[in-house]
């Protein structure tokens, strides 16, 4: 059974290292969709996280930038665990003593999964038409548990009758009436419905047919934590987005920027060409921006304090360093051969340099930073200052890292020790899946695929 638990009575977690910081824990949770992620900390020891832990720490605004997800996460202790294999009786007993808690399932004494009281619920109404003494015992049970469950549950008829509903799903359905036609149609489209009560709770609606009987699970649960989440991120964004308009030189900047699409694509070895998958209209600002938000990550983890580090120079350079970029016209189903139709890195650079250099007055450092950015270190001139290597091997870093972060939305750990920095880049694009080790002092650098 516990092969796949996603369609028992278990639902496997999203796991996150104990020093990932609190956006990672939330990209995660919106990617599982599940509302909790288990958190491994280096004791041993299990915890986990979920939406509401999340929000009230976004909520204090900056501070929660410093938070790490071993300093929020709750404890999971052995009374909070039960057996994969635990008949139903006995589940639902612990249901009932639990109450409001979560409840995970482990091997070992390894987390492996949460109890899904929607599942639960579920099996518990498919086996009602079993025999009368079989069906009266899982009566009794669903009567025990259904009232305690904190979501809205209701048992709805082919006729659009309601069997049987806890009280939360009768004040959601009193408020937001449901049709059996519409149920069919969310069942046959496989979708959900997301609802709004008076007093400002969000539900996503789910539904299900039971077997035998043609009669229908519908079950609502509060998302209302997730939908503030969601709000949160986006603000947050917007809020970067902004502020980075607001310190541009010249507003015309974010026009330019807005103008140079990226492209998603997949490469074939074989002939060297690339099919266009993807368009990213804002992609040149988008870039800018995730690597704004790399530098700010190594800022807070101390690289700027470094001799050689000018994080003013590195911002003005991530700003204005692609301001002479053009990119073809591609539209997604494009095949095409990279090298004769998208001009060669270091022409760009050329020209971004000398357009910020005539424009904006840039000093030495940002001007050598931008004009060289796409040269490898064995490539730069002999005049390259050697003073400047330390910033040029972080920047070709980010940009590089930036660039999968835009297009293929990779998820990307950057953790700083002194002069070395290691990277993990991960998406679902598994050929650029790496781990980087680099020294910005020494140049030492080296590249696992993963």
């Amino acid at each position: 059974m516990m092969e796949n638990m996603t369609i028992g009575r278990y639902i496997n977690l999203p796991v996150v290292s104990q020093d990932a910081d609190l956006r990672e824990v939330a990209r995660v949770m919106l990617e599982s969709k599940e509302g909790v992620v288990i958190v491994e900390k280096e004791d041993g020891s299990k915890g986990y996280i979920d939406y509401n832990v999340v929000l009230k720490w976004f909520l204090m605004g900056d501070e929660a930038s410093k938070v790490k997800a071993k300093d929020v996460a709750i404890l999971i202790k052995d009374e909070d665990k039960v057996e994969p294999t635990m008949n139903m009786e006995n589940l639902v007993k612990s249901v009932i003593t639990h109450r409001d808690s979560q409840l995970f399932t482990s091997t070992n004494g390894g987390v492996i999964g949460k109890l899904s009281l929607e599942n639960l619920i579920e099996e518990l109404a498919k086996s009602h038409s079993g025999e009368k003494e079989k069906r009266e015992g899982l009566e009794r049970l669903i009567g025990m548990i259904i009232d305690l469950f904190p979501f809205g549950v209701a048992l709805v008829s082919e006729d659009g009758e309601i069997i049987r509903a806890n009280k939360l799903a009768m004040e959601i359905i009193s408020e937001n009436p449901i049709e059996v036609e519409e149920i069919r149609k969310m069942i046959n489209d496989n979708r959900e419905k997301i609802l709004t009560s008076k007093a400002g709770t969000y539900y996503r609606m789910s539904t299900n047919i039971l077997g035998e009987t043609n009669n229908f699970l519908v079950t609502f649960t509060d998302i209302t934590a997730e939908y503030n989440m969601m709000q949160k991120l986006r603000s947050s964004q917007n809020e970067v987005e902004t502020a980075f308009s607001i310190m541009l030189p010249d507003q015309r900047i974010e026009a330019r920027l807005k103008s140079v699409p990226e492209y998603m694509d997949e490469y074939d070895e074989s002939t060297g060409m690339v099919k266009i998958t993807g368009v990213i209209r804002n992609g040149g600002f988008r870039h800018v921006v995730n690597m704004l938000k790399l530098i700010a990550d190594a800022f807070r983890q101390g690289l700027m304090e470094l001799p050689g580090m000018d994080k003013n120079a590195l911002v003005e350079a991530a700003i204005l360093h692609d301001i002479g970029k053009v990119q073809p016209e591609l539209k997604i189903g494009d095949i095409v051969n990279p090298k004769e139709v998208f001009e060669k890195g270091y022409f760009h650079a050329f020209q971004s340099a000398d357009l910020s250099k005539a424009l904006y007055n840039i000093d030495d450092k940002v001007y050598y930073l931008i004009k060289y950015h796409h040269h490898l270190e064995n490539e730069l001139p002999s005049d390259f200052p050697e003073v400047l290597l330390p910033m040029y091997r972080f920047f070709r870093l980010i940009d590089g890292l930036s660039a999968g972060i835009t297009r293929r939305g990779s998820k990307v750990l950057m953790k700083i020790n002194g002069t070395r920095i290691y990277v993990k880049e991960e998406s679902s694009f598994r050929s650029y899946n790496q781990e980087i080790e680099m020294d910005i002092y020494t140049g030492f650098f080296n590249s696992r695929k993963l």
